[in-house]
């Protein structure tokens, strides 16, 4: 039998159209399986920081399909494709790479300069040192050359008072320079007004100090006449200890009064209101010039002549005799010419009725020789007026006020109607430089608000 010999056992049989079909099938799910891949690289890439035509390059680059592949390729074009796409896999790799660390430089930088990045909006902080940062309420009190407001920092508590002064009202700087300056060596003291912050616009000078809810001891005064022998003794010592942190550090308050004298809502003294107060006066030296208000003014003073911190306690003195008897002891009916004459050249109307001990120190205190006054020579604290006060126990805050203050009423606390000067002008937003402005004026307290 002759052997027949076929071509058909060294070549493939043709595919059948099953197979073609399904074939096809998985390169088209191959197809669209990559364009999702590059759809999900793409989206990567926005959250990694795209910016700009960067956008464009990546859109075209990775949503436009790709031309449809041929049914039939050669094994050589087929592994010559697969390498190609291999290496775009790995270029997109490299850019997203690229693109992360593009974002991390540009976050760290921000950082850098304004301080991590929250998920979450944060509230732009308040200004203490600007006044539009304050809201307004009602009025404190009001002087020749400006006014006192209760005030907050935004909806911060506790409230606080805003002391505001017009420049151009004034002769000079040197008050308002002053007042700033004891404001922030005094905070140290508690029986010193705590100053918080001071800051000034091209008009407007402010102090921005602790809110005293138990008034003055002038409104004291106004309310009840006169006050009990004790509450004299207790706010007396108090002001002794605030006095002597003054002249400790070298300063002359010149203003003693009780108008001066504020009271917290415990019923602890708080003296205040340093602008006439005279710096760098320490023992053995003197000044010269009228501050003050006359009825509380040393004779020295009145007779221009050299004077130290004794100025202070003359005015000490005649403050514990107003609030104890409701008056002057010097000759007062409205004539000014005659007060300063009688304090020059009389003694004191010490009335008969005090206690013993409060008499002998007012005497001792409205003393016209500035170096035997009680306060400059001998030591006040020893005096037998206060033999009840436990000094170490005051100074700690430690002694409990025979008064407490009453609470101050809900509309003191009612936004403010009035228009505010100081908020009306749009310059006045901040100064720095030029001849308005008060060289070494500002400051902050570290403790105010942590």
């Amino acid at each position: 039998m002759k052997r027949i010999h076929s071509n058909s056992i060294d070549s493939d049989p043709p595919p059948s159209k099953e197979k073609k079909r399904r074939e096809d099938h998985e390169e088209e799910q191959e197809e669209s399986q990559k364009r999702e891949d590059r759809e999900a690289v793409w989206r990567t890439a926005i959250r990694e920081g795209l910016q700009g035509g960067e956008h464009t390059l990546w859109f075209q680059r990775f949503l436009t399909p790709s031309p449809q592949r041929k049914v039939k390729t050669t094994e050589e074009e087929e592994g010559k494709k697969q390498k190609e796409e291999e290496r775009e896999d790995v270029d997109d790799h490299l850019q997203v790479e690229c693109y992360r660390e593009k974002k991390r430089r540009r976050q760290e930088t921000d950082e850098g300069e304004a301080g991590p990045v929250s998920a979450e909006a944060q509230p732009s902080r308040l200004n203490p040192l600007s006044i539009s940062s304050y809201n307004f309420y009602s009025k404190l009190g009001a002087g020749g050359y400006g006014k006192v407001m209760l005030a907050s920092l935004g909806d911060r508590r506790p409230y606080v008072a805003v002391k505001s002064v017009g420049k151009r009202e004034l002769p000079d700087y040197s008050s308002l320079l002053s007042e700033s300056q004891v404001l922030n060596i005094g905070r140290h003291s508690p029986f010193l007004c705590q100053g918080f912050a001071a800051f000034q616009t091209q008009w407007h000078a402010f102090f921005v100090m602790e809110y005293l809810s138990g008034g003055s001891l002038e409104d004291e005064l106004k309310r009840h006449g006169t006050l009990p022998i004790e509450r004299v003794r207790f706010h007396s010592a108090e002001m002794i200890c605030g006095l002597q942190y003054l002249h400790g550090l070298g300063i002359i308050h010149r203003d003693i009064k009780p108008m001066n004298v504020l009271l917290d809502h415990q019923g602890h003294v708080k003296i205040c209101d340093f602008g006439l107060a005279k710096q760098s006066i320490f023992d053995g030296d003197l000044t010269t010039g009228r501050a003050g208000t006359i009825e509380y003014m040393a004779p020295e003073m009145l007779n221009r002549k050299t004077y130290n911190a004794a100025v202070d306690w003359w005015s000490f003195g005649i403050t514990i005799c107003k609030i104890t008897t409701g008056m002057s002891p010097f000759h007062n009916s409205g004539n000014m010419d005659q007060l300063i004459c009688s304090i020059k050249n009389h003694e004191p109307n010490i009335p008969d009725w005090l206690d013993e001990d409060l008499k002998h120190l007012l005497g001792q205190l409205l003393e016209k020789n500035r170096k035997q006054r009680l306060g400059v020579r001998g030591n006040i604290r020893c005096h037998p007026f206060y033999k009840a006060i436990d000094w170490a126990a005051l100074e700690e805050e430690g002694l409990q006020p025979p008064y407490q203050p009453r609470t101050p009423p809900p509309d003191l606390f009612q936004p403010c109607k009035e228009k505010l000067s100081f908020l009306e002008y749009k310059e006045d937003e901040g100064t720095s430089g030029g001849s308005d402005t008060i060289p070494g004026f500002s400051f902050q307290s570290s403790t105010w608000l942590t």
